[in-house]
């Protein structure tokens, strides 16, 4: 016969009744952890969702600003020293430095399993600036490689975005078994070797 048959058999019935109480109190506590890790871990889900929600907002905030700033510099191609036009805004406002600050905020803070391809994003954000800031205080800006530039930087903001909806559920711990993270190469543009983009 099984020990713990005989012992209940055997034992006074205040023992029992103690013992129901402590497994009743046992299943309780456990019950109240578990609703408190699950409410914990929801609240954890929604808002990253929000984060992240407001990190591809603010890719898509981007690439318009990308366009804007291509459209702002292009008069420096045909610019001569003596003819060189004026930028209107702020470098901040021309830089974007604004958005890609909130950008690193969101990665730093929630998201660092996005970093490669934010660092891909910043170096190419990166190269377009010097670009500009270069034609507007030397030689005349070259067009082409301004596009190729600002279609590399492009590449990278769409590989970001993948990136991120192809791994929303982790992102934001929407899973109950772990999954695997999957990251998203840049597509390499091609251009002359003379100035190759190096990122």
């Amino acid at each position: 016969m099984n020990p713990l048959i005989t012992w209940l058999a055997a034992a006074p019935q205040g023992a029992i009744a103690i013992l129901t109480a402590v497994l009743a109190a046992a299943v309780a506590v456990a019950v109240v952890f578990l609703t408190q890790w699950i409410l914990g871990r929801r609240a954890r889900t929604e808002l990253l969702t929000k984060k992240l929600e407001e990190l591809y907002l603010a890719l898509n905030e981007v690439a318009t600003h990308n366009v804007q700033r291509v459209e702002q510099a292009l008069p420096l191609v045909s610019a001569t020293p003596f003819t060189k036009p004026t930028i209107t805004g702020s470098s901040t406002e021309r830089q974007g430095l604004d958005l890609h600050k909130k950008i690193v905020m969101l990665v730093r803070l929630y998201f660092p399993k996005i970093s490669k391809a934010h660092q891909e994003v910043f170096r190419r954000n990166s190269a377009i600036n010097s670009l500009i800031f270069d034609a507007e205080n030397g030689p005349s800006l070259s067009e082409e490689r301004l596009f190729f530039l600002s279609g590399a930087y492009r590449d990278a903001v769409v590989a970001m975005e993948e990136e991120i909806i192809r791994n929303r559920r982790t992102l934001v711990y929407d899973y109950i078994l772990p999954t695997r993270y999957h990251r998203v190469e840049v597509i390499q543009t091609q251009a002359p070797k003379a100035w190759q983009f190096d990122g």
